[in-house]
């Protein structure tokens, strides 16, 4: 029998800027069981698409650069919206090839743009944390001036990861603020006031 893939099962959330520094100190109420400062760093992210395709079947294609490496990605929604959702991360050439073929046959990694076009294209400075030995949470901070937070969790059950983060994220209301927040893309597409349909 094969073995399941590990999902990524991930919450968005807003977050006050100004408790980010009560955060890194663990000094929320309540604290954080585990807290582990991890890194800050900085990314392009690249979407490619035709005729919105590719996101009409839940697939996002992404080339994600940093000054050392370009890596391509196609995530594939298995669940959710922009908010609270469940991807398969392909990271394999071979793979996305396979994802992406049946729905656009003219693409190519020898191609410029992969034979596409541009959908979206900012950078993001990100903080990533570690906590309670299980989660991690991250507080980007977008160049179009956009900020959001993500709990993310990699499982086999998408079900009960959820559950876990919602659990995990109601433990610690002073920093997880209530409220629907708004993914990088869905506050790409209205900053930059793009319709994407077209």
């Amino acid at each position: 029998m094969a073995a399941k893939r590990l999902l990524e099962v991930e919450s968005k959330f807003l977050f006050n800027p100004s408790l980010v520094a009560v955060l890194q100190s663990n000094g929320g109420n309540p604290a954080f069981k585990r807290l582990e400062a991890l890194k800050t760093h900085t990314f392009t992210d690249t979407y490619y698409d035709h005729r919105d395709i590719l996101s009409k079947n839940g697939i996002w294609l992404r080339q994600r650069t940093t000054d050392a490496s370009m890596m391509l990605e196609a995530k594939v929604r298995i669940s959710g919206d922009f908010s609270r959702s469940t991807f398969d991360e392909i990271t394999d050439w071979k793979d996305i090839t396979a994802a992406i073929r049946p729905h656009l046959p003219e693409f190519s990694t020898k191609k410029k743009g992969f034979g596409l076009d541009l959908l979206a294209e900012y950078t993001t400075t990100r903080r990533e944390f570690r906590a309670d030995d299980k989660f991690a949470v991250v507080l980007d901070y977008i160049d179009f001036g956009h900020s959001v937070g993500e709990v993310e969790l990699m499982s086999e059950d998408e079900k009960e990861a959820h559950r876990e983060i919602d659990r995990f994220m109601a433990r610690y209301p002073w920093f997880f603020m209530k409220g629907k927040a708004e993914g990088k893309l869905e506050a790409y597409f209205r900053v930059k006031s793009t319709d994407h349909s077209t």
